[in-house]
Protein backbone atom coordinates (compact mmCIF):
# COMPACT_ATOMS: atom_id res chain seq x y z
CA UNK A 1 0.00 0.00 0.00
CA UNK A 2 2.83 2.38 0.88
CA UNK A 3 4.52 1.84 -2.44
CA UNK A 4 1.23 2.32 -4.32
CA UNK A 5 0.51 5.57 -2.47
CA UNK A 6 4.00 6.84 -3.16
CA UNK A 7 3.65 6.03 -6.87
CA UNK A 8 0.27 7.73 -7.12
CA UNK A 9 1.41 10.94 -5.46
CA UNK A 10 4.70 11.28 -7.31
CA UNK A 11 4.99 12.94 -10.72
CA UNK A 12 7.13 11.90 -13.66
CA UNK A 13 9.82 14.31 -14.87
CA UNK A 14 7.77 14.98 -18.01
CA UNK A 15 4.68 15.91 -15.99
CA UNK A 16 6.73 18.08 -13.69
CA UNK A 17 8.20 19.93 -16.67
CA UNK A 18 4.75 20.44 -18.17
CA UNK A 19 3.43 21.75 -14.88
CA UNK A 20 6.33 24.17 -14.64
CA UNK A 21 5.61 25.52 -18.15
CA UNK A 22 1.94 26.02 -17.33
CA UNK A 23 2.86 27.86 -14.17
CA UNK A 24 5.25 30.09 -16.10
CA UNK A 25 2.54 30.89 -18.67
CA UNK A 26 0.06 31.84 -15.97
CA UNK A 27 2.70 33.94 -14.20
CA UNK A 28 3.45 35.84 -17.42
CA UNK A 29 -0.28 36.31 -17.95
CA UNK A 30 -0.59 37.76 -14.44
CA UNK A 31 2.26 40.17 -15.15
CA UNK A 32 0.65 41.30 -18.42
CA UNK A 33 -2.67 41.87 -16.66
CA UNK A 34 -1.16 44.11 -13.99
CA UNK A 35 1.19 46.03 -16.29
CA UNK A 36 -0.50 46.21 -19.70
CA UNK A 37 -4.26 46.05 -19.24
CA UNK A 38 -6.30 49.16 -18.41
CA UNK A 39 -7.83 49.24 -14.94
CA UNK A 40 -11.31 48.60 -16.37
CA UNK A 41 -10.24 45.13 -17.58
CA UNK A 42 -8.01 43.96 -14.76
CA UNK A 43 -10.65 42.54 -12.39
CA UNK A 44 -12.35 40.39 -15.03
CA UNK A 45 -8.94 39.31 -16.38
CA UNK A 46 -7.75 38.21 -12.92
CA UNK A 47 -11.00 36.33 -12.40
CA UNK A 48 -10.46 34.51 -15.71
CA UNK A 49 -6.86 33.73 -14.77
CA UNK A 50 -8.01 32.19 -11.50
CA UNK A 51 -10.67 30.13 -13.30
CA UNK A 52 -8.07 28.84 -15.79
CA UNK A 53 -5.69 27.96 -12.95
CA UNK A 54 -8.24 25.95 -10.94
CA UNK A 55 -10.18 24.86 -14.07
CA UNK A 56 -13.54 25.94 -12.73
CA UNK A 57 -16.16 28.06 -14.57
CA UNK A 58 -13.66 28.92 -17.31
CA UNK A 59 -16.31 29.49 -20.00
CA UNK A 60 -18.31 31.94 -17.90
CA UNK A 61 -15.27 34.03 -16.95
CA UNK A 62 -13.94 33.90 -20.52
CA UNK A 63 -17.21 35.29 -21.92
CA UNK A 64 -17.31 38.01 -19.28
CA UNK A 65 -13.73 39.12 -19.98
CA UNK A 66 -14.16 39.09 -23.79
CA UNK A 67 -17.38 41.07 -23.56
CA UNK A 68 -15.38 43.93 -22.03
CA UNK A 69 -12.03 43.44 -23.77
CA UNK A 70 -13.41 43.37 -27.31
CA UNK A 71 -15.77 46.29 -26.86
CA UNK A 72 -12.98 48.68 -27.93
CA UNK A 73 -10.24 48.07 -30.54
CA UNK A 74 -7.54 49.54 -28.28
CA UNK A 75 -8.54 47.19 -25.47
CA UNK A 76 -8.63 44.21 -27.84
CA UNK A 77 -5.04 44.91 -28.89
CA UNK A 78 -3.70 44.56 -25.33
CA UNK A 79 -6.10 41.76 -24.33
CA UNK A 80 -4.96 39.48 -27.17
CA UNK A 81 -1.50 38.59 -25.74
CA UNK A 82 -3.04 38.06 -22.29
CA UNK A 83 -5.50 35.48 -23.64
CA UNK A 84 -2.71 33.82 -25.66
CA UNK A 85 -0.56 33.41 -22.53
CA UNK A 86 -3.43 32.03 -20.45
CA UNK A 87 -4.34 29.34 -22.98
CA UNK A 88 -0.96 28.53 -24.49
CA UNK A 89 -1.03 25.20 -22.64
CA UNK A 90 -4.67 24.43 -23.63
CA UNK A 91 -5.34 25.70 -27.16
CA UNK A 92 -8.17 23.22 -27.65
CA UNK A 93 -10.08 24.86 -24.80
CA UNK A 94 -9.48 28.26 -26.37
CA UNK A 95 -10.75 26.95 -29.73
CA UNK A 96 -13.99 25.85 -28.04
CA UNK A 97 -14.52 29.19 -26.27
CA UNK A 98 -13.50 31.69 -28.95
CA UNK A 99 -16.18 33.66 -30.78
CA UNK A 100 -15.73 34.67 -34.41
CA UNK A 101 -16.81 38.33 -33.93
CA UNK A 102 -14.10 38.68 -31.26
CA UNK A 103 -11.49 37.21 -33.60
CA UNK A 104 -12.44 39.71 -36.30
CA UNK A 105 -12.17 42.56 -33.78
CA UNK A 106 -8.75 41.26 -32.71
CA UNK A 107 -7.46 41.40 -36.30
CA UNK A 108 -8.97 44.83 -36.75
CA UNK A 109 -6.97 46.01 -33.75
CA UNK A 110 -3.71 44.95 -35.38
CA UNK A 111 -3.29 41.64 -33.55
CA UNK A 112 -3.82 38.08 -34.81
CA UNK A 113 -2.25 35.81 -32.18
CA UNK A 114 -5.48 34.40 -30.77
CA UNK A 115 -7.01 34.05 -34.24
CA UNK A 116 -4.01 32.04 -35.44
CA UNK A 117 -4.14 29.75 -32.39
CA UNK A 118 -7.88 29.14 -32.76
CA UNK A 119 -7.87 28.69 -36.56
CA UNK A 120 -4.99 26.22 -36.32
CA UNK A 121 -6.93 24.06 -33.86
CA UNK A 122 -10.12 24.25 -35.94
CA UNK A 123 -8.13 23.13 -38.98
CA UNK A 124 -6.47 20.28 -37.06
CA UNK A 125 -9.87 19.08 -35.83
CA UNK A 126 -11.46 19.37 -39.29
CA UNK A 127 -13.99 22.00 -38.21
CA UNK A 128 -14.43 23.41 -41.69
CA UNK A 129 -17.77 25.02 -40.87
CA UNK A 130 -16.12 27.30 -38.30
CA UNK A 131 -13.27 28.18 -40.63
CA UNK A 132 -15.78 28.98 -43.36
CA UNK A 133 -17.72 31.30 -41.06
CA UNK A 134 -14.48 33.01 -40.06
CA UNK A 135 -13.57 33.45 -43.73
CA UNK A 136 -17.00 34.92 -44.50
CA UNK A 137 -16.75 37.33 -41.56
CA UNK A 138 -13.30 38.50 -42.65
CA UNK A 139 -14.46 39.03 -46.25
CA UNK A 140 -17.50 41.00 -45.10
CA UNK A 141 -15.55 43.33 -42.80
CA UNK A 142 -12.86 45.97 -43.15
CA UNK A 143 -10.37 43.45 -41.75
CA UNK A 144 -9.81 42.12 -45.29
CA UNK A 145 -8.00 45.42 -45.95
CA UNK A 146 -5.83 45.14 -42.84
CA UNK A 147 -2.20 44.14 -43.42
CA UNK A 148 -1.98 42.30 -40.09
CA UNK A 149 -4.64 39.83 -41.27
CA UNK A 150 -2.78 38.84 -44.45
CA UNK A 151 -1.18 35.70 -43.02
CA UNK A 152 -4.46 34.56 -41.47
CA UNK A 153 -6.32 35.10 -44.74
CA UNK A 154 -3.72 33.22 -46.77
CA UNK A 155 -3.67 30.35 -44.26
CA UNK A 156 -7.47 30.16 -44.40
CA UNK A 157 -7.35 30.21 -48.20
CA UNK A 158 -5.00 27.21 -48.19
CA UNK A 159 -7.14 25.39 -45.61
CA UNK A 160 -10.49 25.94 -47.38
CA UNK A 161 -9.23 25.67 -50.97
CA UNK A 162 -10.53 22.15 -51.62
CA UNK A 163 -13.78 22.18 -49.64
CA UNK A 164 -14.85 25.83 -50.14
CA UNK A 165 -13.00 26.96 -53.25
CA UNK A 166 -14.84 30.21 -53.99
CA UNK A 167 -14.46 31.47 -50.38
CA UNK A 168 -10.79 30.52 -50.37
CA UNK A 169 -10.14 32.26 -53.67
CA UNK A 170 -11.92 35.39 -52.45
CA UNK A 171 -9.69 35.49 -49.34
CA UNK A 172 -6.56 34.84 -51.40
CA UNK A 173 -7.30 37.68 -53.83
CA UNK A 174 -7.97 40.10 -50.96
CA UNK A 175 -4.78 39.09 -49.12
CA UNK A 176 -2.64 39.26 -52.25
CA UNK A 177 -3.22 43.01 -52.54
CA UNK A 178 -1.68 43.56 -49.09
CA UNK A 179 0.99 40.83 -49.07
CA UNK A 180 4.69 41.64 -48.95
CA UNK A 181 7.94 39.81 -49.55
CA UNK A 182 7.69 38.14 -46.14
CA UNK A 183 4.49 36.37 -47.21
CA UNK A 184 5.86 34.57 -50.28
CA UNK A 185 6.01 31.17 -48.58
CA UNK A 186 2.40 31.40 -47.38
CA UNK A 187 1.31 32.65 -50.82
CA UNK A 188 2.97 29.67 -52.51
CA UNK A 189 1.20 27.28 -50.13
CA UNK A 190 -2.18 28.92 -50.81
CA UNK A 191 -1.57 28.77 -54.57
CA UNK A 192 -0.74 25.07 -54.35
CA UNK A 193 -3.98 24.23 -52.58
CA UNK A 194 -6.10 26.56 -54.71
CA UNK A 195 -4.82 24.75 -57.81
CA UNK A 196 -5.97 21.46 -56.28
CA UNK A 197 -9.30 22.95 -55.25
CA UNK A 198 -9.89 24.31 -58.74
CA UNK A 199 -9.73 20.77 -60.15
CA UNK A 200 -12.64 19.51 -58.04
CA UNK A 201 -14.52 22.77 -57.37
CA UNK A 202 -17.52 21.70 -59.47
CA UNK A 203 -17.76 18.27 -57.82
CA UNK A 204 -20.27 17.58 -55.05
CA UNK A 205 -19.54 18.73 -51.50
CA UNK A 206 -19.17 15.11 -50.44
CA UNK A 207 -16.44 14.51 -53.03
CA UNK A 208 -14.64 17.77 -52.18
CA UNK A 209 -14.60 16.77 -48.50
CA UNK A 210 -13.29 13.36 -49.54
CA UNK A 211 -10.40 14.84 -51.55
CA UNK A 212 -9.57 17.33 -48.80
CA UNK A 213 -8.96 14.52 -46.31
CA UNK A 214 -6.97 12.40 -48.76
CA UNK A 215 -4.80 15.16 -50.17
CA UNK A 216 -3.80 16.40 -46.72
CA UNK A 217 -2.73 12.91 -45.58
CA UNK A 218 -0.52 11.65 -48.43
CA UNK A 219 1.35 9.15 -46.26
CA UNK A 220 -1.74 7.16 -45.36
CA UNK A 221 -2.14 3.81 -47.12
CA UNK A 222 -5.54 4.61 -48.60
CA UNK A 223 -7.70 1.92 -50.17
CA UNK A 224 -9.41 2.61 -53.50
CA UNK A 225 -12.13 0.00 -53.60
CA UNK A 226 -15.48 1.23 -52.28
CA UNK A 227 -18.03 3.20 -54.30
CA UNK A 228 -17.08 6.61 -52.88
CA UNK A 229 -13.40 6.04 -53.72
CA UNK A 230 -14.14 4.84 -57.24
CA UNK A 231 -16.53 7.75 -57.81
CA UNK A 232 -13.83 10.19 -56.71
CA UNK A 233 -11.34 8.65 -59.16
CA UNK A 234 -13.92 8.90 -61.92
CA UNK A 235 -14.43 12.59 -61.16
CA UNK A 236 -10.68 13.21 -61.20
CA UNK A 237 -10.26 11.39 -64.52
CA UNK A 238 -12.74 13.80 -66.14
CA UNK A 239 -10.72 16.82 -65.00
CA UNK A 240 -7.19 15.49 -65.38
CA UNK A 241 -4.99 17.25 -67.96
CA UNK A 242 -1.36 16.48 -68.90
CA UNK A 243 -0.14 19.89 -67.69
CA UNK A 244 -2.42 20.19 -64.66
CA UNK A 245 -0.99 22.58 -62.09
CA UNK A 246 0.20 20.93 -58.88
CA UNK A 247 -0.83 17.49 -60.10
CA UNK A 248 1.63 16.04 -57.59
CA UNK A 249 -0.89 16.47 -54.76
CA UNK A 250 -3.27 14.03 -56.47
CA UNK A 251 -0.50 11.76 -57.76
CA UNK A 252 0.78 11.24 -54.21
CA UNK A 253 -2.47 9.66 -52.96
CA UNK A 254 -4.02 7.77 -55.91
CA UNK A 255 -2.85 4.31 -57.05
CA UNK A 256 0.30 4.67 -59.18
CA UNK A 257 -0.95 2.40 -61.96
CA UNK A 258 -4.26 4.33 -62.16
CA UNK A 259 -2.41 7.65 -62.39
CA UNK A 260 -0.22 6.49 -65.28
CA UNK A 261 -3.18 5.17 -67.25
CA UNK A 262 -5.32 8.24 -66.53
CA UNK A 263 -2.51 10.54 -67.65
CA UNK A 264 -2.06 8.61 -70.89
CA UNK A 265 -5.79 8.86 -71.56
CA UNK A 266 -5.70 12.61 -70.85
CA UNK A 267 -2.87 13.08 -73.35
CA UNK A 268 -4.74 11.05 -75.97
CA UNK A 269 -7.93 13.03 -75.40
CA UNK A 270 -5.99 16.27 -75.75
CA UNK A 271 -4.60 15.13 -79.10
CA UNK A 272 -8.03 14.03 -80.29
CA UNK A 273 -9.50 17.33 -79.17
CA UNK A 274 -6.98 19.25 -81.26
CA UNK A 275 -7.66 17.05 -84.30
CA UNK A 276 -11.41 17.35 -83.84
CA UNK A 277 -11.14 21.15 -83.65
CA UNK A 278 -9.07 21.20 -86.85
CA UNK A 279 -11.62 19.02 -88.61
CA UNK A 280 -14.47 21.16 -87.29
CA UNK A 281 -12.76 24.22 -88.77
CA UNK A 282 -12.34 22.42 -92.09
CA UNK A 283 -15.98 21.39 -92.06
CA UNK A 284 -17.00 24.99 -91.37
CA UNK A 285 -15.08 26.10 -94.46
CA UNK A 286 -16.82 23.43 -96.53
CA UNK A 287 -20.22 24.46 -95.20
CA UNK A 288 -19.49 28.11 -95.98
CA UNK A 289 -18.63 27.13 -99.55
CA UNK A 290 -21.82 25.10 -99.88
CA UNK A 291 -23.86 27.99 -98.47
CA UNK A 292 -22.72 30.26 -101.32
CA UNK A 293 -24.12 27.96 -104.02
CA UNK A 294 -27.34 29.12 -105.74
CA UNK A 295 -30.45 27.58 -104.17
CA UNK A 296 -31.59 26.15 -107.49
CA UNK A 297 -28.59 23.84 -107.62
CA UNK A 298 -29.44 22.09 -104.33
CA UNK A 299 -30.92 18.62 -104.59
CA UNK A 300 -33.94 19.09 -102.38
CA UNK A 301 -35.30 15.71 -103.33
CA UNK A 302 -32.53 14.00 -101.37
CA UNK A 303 -33.62 15.78 -98.20
CA UNK A 304 -37.00 14.08 -98.36
CA UNK A 305 -35.40 10.63 -98.19
CA UNK A 306 -36.35 8.92 -94.89
CA UNK A 307 -32.89 7.37 -94.65
CA UNK A 308 -31.25 10.78 -95.01
CA UNK A 309 -33.60 12.36 -92.48
CA UNK A 310 -32.74 9.71 -89.91
CA UNK A 311 -29.05 10.51 -90.36
CA UNK A 312 -28.23 13.54 -88.17
CA UNK A 313 -25.73 16.20 -89.15
CA UNK A 314 -23.27 14.70 -86.69
CA UNK A 315 -23.83 11.24 -88.15
CA UNK A 316 -23.13 12.49 -91.70
CA UNK A 317 -19.91 14.13 -90.54
CA UNK A 318 -18.90 11.00 -88.69
CA UNK A 319 -19.44 8.97 -91.84
CA UNK A 320 -17.07 11.24 -93.78
CA UNK A 321 -14.32 10.64 -91.26
CA UNK A 322 -14.46 6.86 -91.30
CA UNK A 323 -11.31 6.59 -93.38
CA UNK A 324 -8.57 4.05 -92.88
CA UNK A 325 -6.35 6.46 -90.97
CA UNK A 326 -9.03 7.52 -88.45
CA UNK A 327 -9.73 5.16 -85.56
CA UNK A 328 -13.16 4.58 -84.09
CA UNK A 329 -12.21 6.44 -80.93
CA UNK A 330 -11.58 9.61 -82.90
CA UNK A 331 -14.98 9.37 -84.56
CA UNK A 332 -16.59 9.09 -81.15
CA UNK A 333 -14.60 12.10 -79.95
CA UNK A 334 -15.88 14.17 -82.87
CA UNK A 335 -19.43 13.18 -82.02
CA UNK A 336 -18.90 14.29 -78.42
CA UNK A 337 -17.38 17.59 -79.57
CA UNK A 338 -20.04 18.37 -82.17
CA UNK A 339 -23.27 17.23 -80.55
CA UNK A 340 -23.35 19.78 -77.71
CA UNK A 341 -23.08 22.59 -80.26
CA UNK A 342 -26.46 21.59 -81.68
CA UNK A 343 -27.99 21.69 -78.21
CA UNK A 344 -26.35 25.08 -77.61
CA UNK A 345 -27.83 26.57 -80.74
CA UNK A 346 -31.30 25.37 -79.76
CA UNK A 347 -30.87 26.85 -76.29
CA UNK A 348 -29.64 30.25 -77.49
CA UNK A 349 -31.99 30.60 -80.44
CA UNK A 350 -34.63 32.14 -78.17
CA UNK A 351 -32.30 34.90 -76.96
CA UNK A 352 -32.79 38.11 -78.87
CA UNK A 353 -29.39 39.76 -79.46
CA UNK A 354 -30.82 42.85 -81.07
CA UNK A 355 -29.63 45.88 -79.08
CA UNK A 356 -28.52 49.30 -80.29
CA UNK A 357 -24.79 49.56 -81.06
CA UNK A 358 -24.46 52.05 -78.22
CA UNK A 359 -27.06 50.90 -75.73
CA UNK A 360 -28.16 53.05 -72.84
CA UNK A 361 -28.88 51.69 -69.38
CA UNK A 362 -32.58 51.66 -70.23
CA UNK A 363 -31.90 49.76 -73.48
CA UNK A 364 -29.89 47.13 -71.64
CA UNK A 365 -32.52 46.60 -68.97
CA UNK A 366 -35.31 46.48 -71.54
CA UNK A 367 -33.36 43.86 -73.52
CA UNK A 368 -32.82 41.81 -70.40
CA UNK A 369 -36.43 42.05 -69.30
CA UNK A 370 -37.75 41.02 -72.72
CA UNK A 371 -35.52 37.95 -72.93
CA UNK A 372 -36.27 37.07 -69.32
CA UNK A 373 -40.01 37.09 -69.98
CA UNK A 374 -39.59 34.81 -72.99
CA UNK A 375 -37.33 32.40 -71.10
CA UNK A 376 -39.60 32.36 -68.03
CA UNK A 377 -42.60 31.53 -70.23
CA UNK A 378 -40.72 28.76 -72.02
CA UNK A 379 -39.43 27.28 -68.74
CA UNK A 380 -42.65 27.82 -66.76
CA UNK A 381 -42.62 24.20 -65.61
CA UNK A 382 -39.42 24.92 -63.66
CA UNK A 383 -40.48 28.17 -61.97
CA UNK A 384 -40.28 26.57 -58.53
CA UNK A 385 -36.71 25.41 -59.05
CA UNK A 386 -35.67 28.82 -60.37
CA UNK A 387 -37.20 30.63 -57.40
CA UNK A 388 -35.48 28.25 -54.96
CA UNK A 389 -32.06 28.75 -56.54
CA UNK A 390 -32.53 32.51 -56.88
CA UNK A 391 -33.11 32.96 -53.15
CA UNK A 392 -31.14 30.01 -51.74
CA UNK A 393 -27.54 29.06 -51.00
CA UNK A 394 -25.19 26.87 -53.02
CA UNK A 395 -25.16 24.02 -50.50
CA UNK A 396 -28.95 23.91 -50.49
CA UNK A 397 -29.31 23.44 -54.25
CA UNK A 398 -25.95 22.02 -55.29
CA UNK A 399 -27.33 18.88 -56.95
CA UNK A 400 -29.91 20.85 -58.92
CA UNK A 401 -27.30 23.35 -60.17
CA UNK A 402 -24.84 20.60 -61.09
CA UNK A 403 -27.50 18.80 -63.13
CA UNK A 404 -27.58 15.85 -60.74
CA UNK A 405 -31.31 16.07 -60.02
CA UNK A 406 -33.94 14.06 -61.95
CA UNK A 407 -35.99 17.22 -62.67
CA UNK A 408 -33.29 18.91 -64.77
CA UNK A 409 -30.50 16.46 -65.67
CA UNK A 410 -27.22 17.89 -66.96
CA UNK A 411 -27.51 16.20 -70.37
CA UNK A 412 -30.84 17.85 -71.21
CA UNK A 413 -31.41 21.09 -73.19
CA UNK A 414 -33.60 22.24 -70.29
CA UNK A 415 -30.53 22.25 -68.02
CA UNK A 416 -28.67 24.70 -70.25
CA UNK A 417 -31.81 26.83 -70.62
CA UNK A 418 -32.07 26.83 -66.83
CA UNK A 419 -28.52 28.19 -66.59
CA UNK A 420 -29.30 30.88 -69.19
CA UNK A 421 -32.42 31.78 -67.21
CA UNK A 422 -30.26 32.21 -64.10
CA UNK A 423 -28.03 34.55 -66.11
CA UNK A 424 -30.98 36.73 -67.07
CA UNK A 425 -32.42 36.65 -63.54
CA UNK A 426 -29.36 36.00 -61.33
CA UNK A 427 -29.33 34.40 -57.86
CA UNK A 428 -29.13 36.67 -54.83
CA UNK A 429 -26.31 34.73 -53.14
CA UNK A 430 -22.84 35.79 -54.33
CA UNK A 431 -21.41 32.27 -54.43
CA UNK A 432 -24.30 30.88 -56.48
CA UNK A 433 -24.15 33.92 -58.78
CA UNK A 434 -20.48 33.16 -59.46
CA UNK A 435 -21.02 29.42 -59.93
CA UNK A 436 -23.72 29.84 -62.61
CA UNK A 437 -21.35 31.29 -65.30
CA UNK A 438 -18.81 28.58 -64.44
CA UNK A 439 -21.41 25.89 -65.04
CA UNK A 440 -22.60 27.47 -68.30
CA UNK A 441 -19.02 27.74 -69.53
CA UNK A 442 -18.46 24.06 -68.80
CA UNK A 443 -21.46 23.12 -70.96
CA UNK A 444 -21.30 25.71 -73.77
CA UNK A 445 -17.61 26.64 -73.92
CA UNK A 446 -17.09 29.69 -76.20
CA UNK A 447 -20.78 29.73 -77.17
CA UNK A 448 -21.46 31.25 -73.74
CA UNK A 449 -19.48 34.38 -74.64
CA UNK A 450 -22.25 36.00 -76.71
CA UNK A 451 -24.64 35.90 -73.76
CA UNK A 452 -21.98 37.16 -71.35
CA UNK A 453 -21.10 40.09 -73.60
CA UNK A 454 -24.74 41.16 -73.65
CA UNK A 455 -24.89 41.06 -69.84
CA UNK A 456 -21.76 43.14 -69.22
CA UNK A 457 -23.17 46.62 -68.87
CA UNK A 458 -23.18 49.23 -66.06
CA UNK A 459 -25.59 48.16 -63.34
CA UNK A 460 -25.84 44.52 -64.45
CA UNK A 461 -26.36 42.39 -61.36
CA UNK A 462 -24.07 39.56 -62.44
CA UNK A 463 -21.46 41.54 -64.40
CA UNK A 464 -18.83 41.08 -61.67
CA UNK A 465 -19.41 37.33 -61.52
CA UNK A 466 -19.12 36.99 -65.32
CA UNK A 467 -15.90 39.04 -65.38
CA UNK A 468 -14.47 36.86 -62.60
CA UNK A 469 -15.23 33.62 -64.47
CA UNK A 470 -13.91 35.07 -67.75
CA UNK A 471 -10.64 35.96 -66.04
CA UNK A 472 -10.37 32.45 -64.57
CA UNK A 473 -11.15 30.85 -67.93
CA UNK A 474 -8.24 32.62 -69.63
CA UNK A 475 -5.78 30.73 -67.41
CA UNK A 476 -7.69 27.46 -67.26
CA UNK A 477 -5.68 24.94 -69.26
CA UNK A 478 -8.59 22.51 -69.47
CA UNK A 479 -9.98 24.75 -72.22
CA UNK A 480 -8.32 25.19 -75.60
CA UNK A 481 -9.19 28.72 -76.66
CA UNK A 482 -8.59 30.15 -80.10
CA UNK A 483 -6.95 33.57 -80.45
CA UNK A 484 -10.40 35.08 -81.01
CA UNK A 485 -11.74 33.36 -77.86
CA UNK A 486 -8.80 34.67 -75.82
CA UNK A 487 -9.42 38.19 -77.10
CA UNK A 488 -13.08 38.07 -76.12
CA UNK A 489 -12.25 36.67 -72.67
CA UNK A 490 -9.64 39.39 -72.17
CA UNK A 491 -12.11 42.09 -73.14
CA UNK A 492 -14.76 40.74 -70.78
CA UNK A 493 -12.35 40.24 -67.88
CA UNK A 494 -11.01 43.78 -68.11
CA UNK A 495 -14.32 45.53 -68.76
CA UNK A 496 -15.23 48.13 -66.12
CA UNK A 497 -18.76 49.13 -65.11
Amino acid sequence: MGKRATASTSMSPANQAAGTLVAENLERAHELITTELPAELQNSALALLHAVTVKVAVAEHFDAFCAHAFSKPEWAAVASPVIAEMFEHDEDKLAELARIPDLVIEMGSGQATVTCMVAARWAARGETHRLTRLAESISASHVSKNACAVEVMLALAATLAVTRFSKAEQLYNAALQLAGAEHQEVIADAQKWLAAGRVVCSASQEERDFWDVRLRKPRMAWTWQNSAELRALDTLSERLTPDMENAGLFKAVVPACWWDMALKCARQQEKMGVMAKQMESSQTVVQSHVATEPPVERQVAELSSPQFERMTKTGRERGLFFLGWVCGALAMAITVVMLPAEFVQRVLVGINHGKPAVASSADNEAWRKGNLQRMAAEMAAYTGQHKAVKTGLWQDHEKLLLGQSPEIPADSPQYMKFLVWLHLDPPEDEEVRKRVPQLLLGKMKADAFSLWEELLYPGSVNAAAIRHVAKEAMDDKTYQWSDEDKGRLQAMASEVD
